[in-house]
């Protein structure tokens, strides 16, 4: 008999005396009293009647790859990946070219490996293999020891939990800071699995790098923005985007029914900020309607971009949920005082009314030490440009 438990399936041993489990959907009697219930509350599992002869050579068995304990030489995981793009997190939970290591654990080996689950598989080297391999043997052995991770609603028997989810370092830990270097876990989702990492100690390979800066009103974004335009950078600008999606007749149509404003053929922005002036509640009923649109053009961009850098200067990153795009965010902070300095030197009459905007609609403290980098710009022009420029050829660095 072959049985693959899948999400949810477990065996319960009772006395025949006892009710059968929950969602028992198989049960087997034995002849010292007691029975075993297959309990399985998806229905994702298997059973399957096979030949002691032949079983091996099943669908099921035969499409397996060899586990990682089986994997002494890594040659045909470097030569199958050769010109696979990939993420390696999908890679290594394809069952097909290695079998036992689901969701919990990729995350886990990847870490230990300081490998980014988004890297390209075509990118991971016979080194990084061999890295990833031992990883997977060293700690799938501990989690077998410990009796599997009991997460959620799992739990592999009766009355018994597993204890490695005591031990896990990456899963589950998004915006707890990494135990090794202090930078916050990012959580993304690669084909629809969940994945946590930390965007330091697992630096993504390959190109390109998507770069979010975001900063606070007078902060030297635009400064840091025209430093990394005078390299072979894609520049983009979501204030762009939305200023082009407001000069588009049919957006301007639809908001205008929104907030019952009359545009001629494009939004009149003036008109249109002054209503949410007086009626900032429904700022968020705009930020809904514009900002999916704001996210579609950017990924049109990342589709097409050749580059091998892309800065999206995105001010309102945190707002419109847009943070798990990127592979880094680069955040300006600058002292209060200094702000309000330059505020006042641009426009006096405005200064004042544009950091208590800033400062009330704005989510950058909050969220400023989820960023990969802070640049403090408290000094002077020369000195943020020549901060920039490292960053910059750090960032290059990675693509040789």
């Amino acid at each position: 008999m072959l049985s693959h438990l899948r999400m949810e399936g477990k065996y319960y041993e009772f006395s025949e005396n006892e009710p059968n489990s929950y969602f028992t959907r198989v049960v087997f009697h034995l002849n010292n009293g007691h029975k075993v219930c297959y309990d399985d509350s998806r229905c994702f599992g298997i059973l399957k009647i096979s030949y002691e002869n032949t079983y091996k050579d099943e669908p099921e068995i035969k499409k397996l790859g060899p586990e990682p304990f089986n994997i002494e030489n890594v040659n045909y995981l470097v030569d199958k990946n050769r010109l696979s793009n990939q993420p390696i997190k999908s890679v290594i939970t394809d069952q097909t070219l290695i079998a036992g290591i689901g969701n919990i654990y990729a995350d886990e080996i990847l870490f230990d490996c300081k490998i980014n689950p988004l890297s390209p598989a075509r990118l991971i080297n016979k080194k990084d293999w061999e890295r990833i391999v031992d990883s997977a043997k060293k700690i799938l052995k501990i989690a077998i020891k410990e009796g599997g991770s009991t997460i959620k609603s799992y739990h592999p028997g009766n009355n018994v939990d597993g204890k490695f989810q005591n031990s896990l370092k990456a899963y589950g830990k998004e915006g707890e800071n990494c135990p090794i270097c202090g930078t916050p876990f990012k959580f993304t989702k690669i084909n629809g699995r969940g994945t946590t990492y930390c965007p330091n100690c697992q630096e993504k390979q390959g190109r390109p790098i998507k770069i979010a800066l975001i900063g606070k009103v007078a902060s030297g974004k635009t400064t840091v923005l025209e430093t990394f335009a005078k390299y072979d950078v894609e520049i983009v600008s979501c204030d762009n985007i939305i200023s082009d999606l407001y000069n588009n007749e049919e957006i301007a149509f639809h908001i205008g029914k929104i907030f019952d404003l009359n545009f001629d053929k494009i939004v009149d922005k003036t008109l249109l900020r002054n209503y949410l002036k007086n009626n900032p509640k429904e700022i968020k009923r705009l930020q809904n309607f514009i900002f999916p649109k704001v996210i579609e053009e950017v990924k049109k961009i990342f589709r097409k971009s050749k580059k091998k850098l892309i800065v999206v200067e995105a001010p309102l990153l945190y707002e419109a949920k847009m943070e798990q795009m990127f592979d880094e965010i680069i955040a300006i902070d600058v002292n209060e005082d200094i702000q309000l300095k330059r505020l006042m030197e641009r426009n006096p009459e405005t200064a004042k009314f544009l950091k208590q905007l800033s400062d009330k609609n704005n989510l950058f403290e909050k969220n400023k030490k989820r960023a990969n980098i802070i640049i403090y710009n408290n000094d002077s022009l020369d000195e943020l440009i020549t901060s920039t420029k490292k960053i910059i050829n750090k960032f290059l660095d990675r693509q040789d």
